[in-house]
């Protein structure tokens, strides 16, 4: 499935909801996040994760393991969400992470 991203979005952006993808061609796993900070203080987070060997995250679990390497790491910024509201960021999360199953067979699942 397809769906148009209408706002120019960059890293600097904040109040967000994003996917991180595994562009390796035999894994293609998502993750949904959220922040209200901007992206590239969120992702600099997620690259630690992979770097550090941070296991207990699902980003570094995924990202170190065999095969696997930060540079498999692929971001898109999904959505500027309207309303600066924890509460309304998490909700949009869920609805990505519902539409895209990453809670099921993608990186949101509880590890």
């Amino acid at each position: 499935e397809t769906w148009k991203i209408n706002k120019r979005m960059t890293c600097n952006n904040y109040n967000i909801t994003y996917l991180i993808e595994c562009n390796k061609d035999n894994c293609k796993q998502r993750y949904i996040g959220e922040s209200k900070r901007p992206l590239k203080h969120r992702l600099a987070e997620h690259r630690g994760y992979i770097v550090n060997h941070h296991i207990d995250k699902a980003t570094g679990a995924h990202f170190t393991s065999p095969g696997h390497s930060v540079s498999n790491l692929r971001v898109t910024e999904l959505e500027q969400v309207k309303y600066n509201n924890d509460s309304y960021r998490k909700e949009r999360e869920r609805y990505y992470g519902n539409k895209l199953n990453t809670y099921h067979e993608g990186l949101n699942r509880q590890i």
